[in-house]
C-alpha cells in the first residue's frame, strides 16, 4: 500500500480537505508535471530531454493516445538519468486526435483499457528498476472524468490496482472517485490551458493561447492563492490553495520549454517563499 503519512502526520488516503483548499498534502512543496513520450513511430514528441532538468515528475503516454514500446522505454530510461519521478498518462486509445476527442466507450472497455496502458508502462518502469509514482489521465479522458459519472467510475476501478496516487483537480469526481476506491489523491492545476468561469478544465481545444509572461503570472497566483485566470479572464478558485499542489503543462506546445521555464521559475519563487525547510 502507500505510505499517506507526510511529515509524520496521517492524511487519510486523499490528502485534500475540503472545497476551501487543502490543509496537507501527499507534496513537500508546488511540482511541476509535464507529459512526456508522445511521439509514436518516427513521429517526434516534445523537446524531452530539454524539458527534463526543469520538472519534477514526467508523465509518460502509454500507447494510447501516443507513444509505443520503444518510446515508453526510452523515455522511463531518460526520466532515470535525470532522476525524475515517473507517472503513467494513459489516454483514449485514438493516435490521430491525440487523445483529445470525445471517445465512445463501455465501463468495461474503459476499464481494461486503463488496465492495458498502464500495465504496459509499468513492464518497462519494472525493468529500470523505477518505481510507479502516480497516474494522470490524458486529455479528453481526464476532462471527461471530471464530471462523467460512468467514465470516472470505470477509470478509478482501474487505477485503484496500482496502489499509486492519481492527480487530479480539486472537488471534481477526480477527488470524490479516488476517495470512494481509496486512491491517495493529489490535487492538481493548469496554466498553459485554460478553466472556463466555473472552475471547469476546458483543454487544450478550448484555450486561448497563453503567453509566457501569462503562464509566470498564473503560475505565481496559484502558488499563492490558488487563483488563476479563467478563459475569459475571470478569476477563478481552482481548489488548491493552502498546501502543495503539482502543475501540469504540456510538451506539444510549440513554446513548451519557454512554458515550463517560466512556470518554473514562478514555482521556485513560491516554494521559497511558502515551503522552504
Amino acid at each position: 500500500m502507500v505510505d499517506t503519512t507526510v511529515n509524520g502526520r496521517g492524511n487519510g488516503v486523499n490528502g485534500h480537505s475540503n472545497g476551501n483548499g487543502h490543509s496537507y498534502s501527499l507534496l513537500e512543496k508546488v511540482e511541476i508535471n509535464v507529459d512526456c513520450g508522445e511521439g509514436f513511430g518516427f513521429w517526434e514528441g516534445g523537446p524531452d530531454e530539454d524539458l527534463m532538468p526543469l520538472i519534477d515528475a514526467a508523465n509518460i503516454a502509454c500507447g494510447g493516445h501516443a507513444g509505443d514500446p520503444v518510446i515508453m522505454r526510452r523515455t522511463v530510461a531518460l526520466a532515470k538519468k535525470y532522476g525524475k519521478k515517473v507517472g503513467a498518462h494513459p489516454g483514449f486509445p485514438d493516435k490521430v486526435g491525440f487523445g483529445r476527442r470525445v471517445l465512445a466507450m463501455t465501463p468495461e472497455q474503459a476499464y481494461a483499457e486503463m488496465l492495458y496502458q498502464i500495465g504496459a508502462l509499468k513492464a518497462f518502469l519494472d525493468e529500470a528498476g523505477v518505481p510507479l509514482n502516480h497516474i494522470k489521465p490524458h486529455g479528453m479522458w481526464y476532462i471527461m472524468m471530471q464530471n462523467n459519472e460512468e467514465v470516472n467510475d470505470a477509470a478509478m476501478r482501474a487505477i485503484s490496482h496500482f496502489k499509486v496516487p492519481v492527480y487530479g483537480m480539486p472537488n471534481t469526481l477526480h477527488e470524490s472517485g479516488a476517495k470512494k476506491y481509496g486512491i491517495p489523491f493529489i490535487p492538481e492545476a493548469f496554466v498553459d490551458v485554460n478553466y472556463n468561469s466555473k472552475a471547469v478544465l476546458l483543454g487544450v481545444p478550448g484555450s486561448r493561447k497563453m503567453t509566457t509572461e501569462e503562464i509566470y503570472e498564473a503560475t505565481r497566483s496559484l502558488g499563492r492563492d490558488g487563483v488563476v485566470p479563467a478563459v475569459d479572464y475571470t478569476p477563478v478558485d481552482v481548489g488548491v490553495k493552502g498546501a502543495p499542489f503539482t502543475i501540469c503543462l504540456h510538451s506539444d506546445f510549440k513554446t513548451c520549454k519557454e512554458n515550463v521555464a517560466a512556470a518554473r521559475k514562478a514555482v521556485d519563487e513560491v516554494n521559497a517563499e511558502l515551503y522552504s525547510q
